[in-house]
């Protein structure tokens, strides 16, 4: 799945198993599609560096899984073509 193309009830259904079940209740692949999508709309280095150690408290990586989808769920800044000055 690309993080791209995580839809806000496919981002509220994901963050509902993990708070309730923890990271292990889901494929890992869609933590990798949240966090990619984080990173696409300007999530901080810190969070995902939070969600994806496994060595992090547990509260910690679900705080910070939290704060990702919150990220994820802004559309992603789009670029403004640079043109070139006359």
């Amino acid at each position: 799945m690309n993080g791209h193309d995580l839809l806000p009830t496919d981002l509220d259904r994901i963050a509902a198993v993990v708070a309730e079940q923890g990271f292990d209740a889901i494929d890992p692949a869609l933590v990798d599609a949240v966090v990619d999508r984080a990173i696409a709309c300007g999530a901080s280095a810190t969070l995902v560096h939070v969600v994806t150690t496994d060595a992090e408290p547990p509260v910690a990586r679900l705080r910070a899984f939290g704060r990702l989808v919150q990220a994820a769920a802004k559309p992603a800044p789009t670029r403004t073509p640079v043109h070139a000055a006359a």
